[in-house]
């Protein structure tokens, strides 16, 4: 990705055995550590290509294990992770770091395969200049969201500091793409969880969504839907088993402290619907998956609120026919396929649909999918 940065970045970043001559420095890190790898490895063993490369880095390989092999219409390319690059600590790297991924991202991905789309990586540190990112990329019709990487600001998103990413979004109409993942980097200046730091793999994945409500909470609470009526958002990456008690929850405070948000005209589960989506990615798995689609039905109506996400290349991917047992047959269309298209108002002919029709599991129809880049 270095190739996509001026030759000033590249000095300054230094590559081994390519520094400039008489500088010993070393490599400047881009990426803060991050403590919490599952103890069996973070990405699928067969995604690693031949030669080394990283997990997901292989296009044909990528294709053969997910796209052909599902005959996927469309695929939305996420960041992996660049998400926790753009809390660096200088900011200005952030937002190179982003600037120099969107290309890379258009040129050596979105041109091999039309059934590929990209999300725009933005750095939420200087939320101006991400705003001149978004207008800078957003008129390639192959970048179809706006990816918000790790919190460098240490303020939920619903915070009006981050308006002007908004703005951006809602103007071109697109949607923002979040994800579970970005706050677990102790290094940023945000907790990825309330109470503090966890101390293991197991409980980060268990606490996971805490970061997806904190942020939706504010998004719906602040306003932001109000002050930008078209704005939609993708909560990736935290299962769905919170949204039920979420939303319950959300409703009732609001019945009683409603004086606080006077912006707020619709009760917040109304917004949420109108306003939210959220990735099956990772589907909360159960050695009784009944048990998931009562709490799910108990809801009512979440099959229109899932978008099919695969996760992959880490090693909890779910491949679309692993969802049989947790997802309805009667649903399967919308999570697999319209809610998508709806989302990112793709207006696919019903000609190249039907030419991609094909059975997965018990599951009729084309499959829309997104799966994430290891930048």
């Amino acid at each position: 990705m270095m190739e996509y940065m001026s030759a000033g970045w590249q000095e300054y970043l230094g590559q081994p055995l390519h520094l400039p001559e008489g500088n010993g420095a070393n490599p400047i890190p881009v990426m803060p550590m991050n403590p919490y790898s599952h103890p069996e490895g973070d990405k699928l063993a067969d995604a690693y290509p031949a030669d080394g490369s990283p997990a997901g880095s292989s296009y044909p390989l990528m294709r053969e294990q997910l796209l052909d092999r599902f005959d996927i219409v469309k695929a939305v390319l996420g960041h992996d992770d660049l998400m926790h690059a753009m809390t660096n600590i200088n900011p200005h790297l952030a937002r190179e770091l982003a600037r120099a991924a969107n290309d890379w991202t258009i040129d050596r991905w979105l041109s091999q395969d039309k059934r590929l789309v990209g999300l725009i990586m933005v750095s939420n540190q200087q939320p101006d200049l991400a705003a001149a990112e978004i207008r800078r990329v957003g008129g390639d019709a192959r970048m179809v969201g706006v990816h918000l990487g790790a919190n460098g600001l240490s303020k939920p998103l619903g915070h009006p500091v981050y308006h002007p990413i908004y703005e951006a979004a809602a103007s071109l109409d697109l949607p923002i793409v979040i994800h579970a993942d970005v706050d677990t980097v102790p290094e940023a200046l945000t907790d990825p969880v309330a109470g503090g730091l966890p101390s293991t793999y197991a409980e980060a994945a268990i606490f996971r969504p805490q970061s997806l409500m904190t942020h939706l909470a504010t998004l719906v609470g602040q306003g932001v839907f109000v002050k930008y009526p078209n704005l939609r958002v993708l909560a990736v990456g935290g299962g769905v088993a919170w949204l039920p008690g979420f939303v319950w929850r959300f409703d009732n405070e609001y019945s009683a402290y409603r004086r606080e948000v006077p912006w707020l005209h619709d009760l917040p589960s109304d917004v949420f619907r109108k306003h939210v989506r959220v990735s099956t990615y990772p589907m909360d798995s159960s050695p009784r998956p009944e048990q998931l689609r009562k709490l799910m039905d108990a809801f009512g109506g979440i099959e229109d609120l899932l978008i099919y996400a695969s996760g992959y290349p880490n090693w909890d991917t779910q491949m679309p026919d692993e969802l049989d047992d947790q997802i309805k047959p009667e649903a399967r269309r919308a999570v697999f396929q319209d809610n998508a298209l709806e989302f990112y108002r793709w207006d696919v002919p019903d000609e190249a649909l039907a030419s991609h029709e094909t059975t997965v599991g018990s599951m009729d129809g084309p499959v829309v999918a997104r799966n994430d880049l290891t930048s």
